[in-house]
């Protein structure tokens, strides 16, 4: 038998559990009923903070960075280009962003100094939002569609480069949308027809000559190309022929035209 000190007795029983109770009894100061609700706060408080940082994450404008840092020099260059179609390995397509933008603009003010030189003039702000819808909505939406038909045709492109794309062939549009306004012969369209082969016809070719060397299918080459033709032309057509008349349609639909009053085109047309 082994030999233990005399004191051992005496140490196992100061060793003996002080918390009074049976054994596994709960330690004073924690309250487990409350402890459910406890943990449901700590959970909804870390996942509140997820998605805040999430959301501050994407609001973030370093994400937008990359398609608006561009040099004023490149933004030059590339306007110069959108007039000239190329071969498809000469067309270098970017996700600059900066340019298309500043380019709506610069038709939407266009269109307002047609507008107003017109001598045309509403109430409530109709004339500043029919602008930036026909030229921003404009430029959104044909550019949705220019895609949809591009992944239709198995087009290997994506979103941004047709944003680019298209956005800076609307410098073709701004240049007709100045020279009809400065001159336009009366009873004749042989002139905006002359602008519209001169300037928006090789634009919209470059986009087509782009697009369609994306294009896995030969067959499908001629239909992408006809489609980007036409819709680029159609939507200068629109802003020479037909924008006055839906500016008039929404006057009369606000009641803000006064009545038995022609009212003058945005974009100068003749009858």
């Amino acid at each position: 038998a082994m030999d233990y000190p005399p004191d051992y007795a005496q140490s196992t029983r100061q060793r003996a559990p002080s918390t009074p109770g049976a054994e596994g009894a709960v330690p004073q100061g924690v309250d487990f009923s409350n402890m459910h609700s406890q943990i449901g706060h700590m959970m909804w408080e870390a996942g509140s903070k997820q998605i805040k940082d999430s959301f501050n994450s994407y609001g973030r404008i370093d994400l937008f960075r990359p398609y608006f840092d561009v040099e004023p020099i490149q933004v030059r260059n590339r306007l110069m280009q959108s007039f000239l179609p190329r071969k498809p390995s000469q067309i270098a397509v970017t996700n600059d962003l900066y340019g298309p933008c500043m380019i709506v603009l610069t038709m939407v003010a266009l269109l307002l100094w047609n507008m107003k030189s017109s001598g045309y003039t509403v109430q409530n702000g109709t004339l500043m939002g029919t602008a930036f819808v026909s030229c921003f909505a404009a430029w959104l939406f044909l550019s949705g569609i220019l895609y949809t038909v591009c992944f239709l045709l198995s087009t290997e492109v994506s979103l941004v480069h047709i944003f680019s794309l298209f956005g800076y062939s609307m410098t073709s549009h701004c240049v007709v949308l100045i020279l009809t306004s400065i001159y336009h012969p009366s009873h004749d369209h042989l002139y905006f027809f002359l602008l519209l082969g001169l300037f928006c016809l090789p634009s919209a070719l470059r986009m087509a000559f782009f697009l369609s060397s994306k294009t896995r299918e030969k067959a499908y080459k001629a239909t992408l190309m006809a489609a980007v033709v036409g819709i680029h032309l159609l939507y200068i057509v629109y802003l020479h022929f037909g924008f006055h008349v839906v500016l008039e349609e929404i006057d009369e639909i606000l009641g803000d035209a006064p009545p038995n009053v022609p009212i003058k085109a945005a974009v100068p047309i003749t009858e």
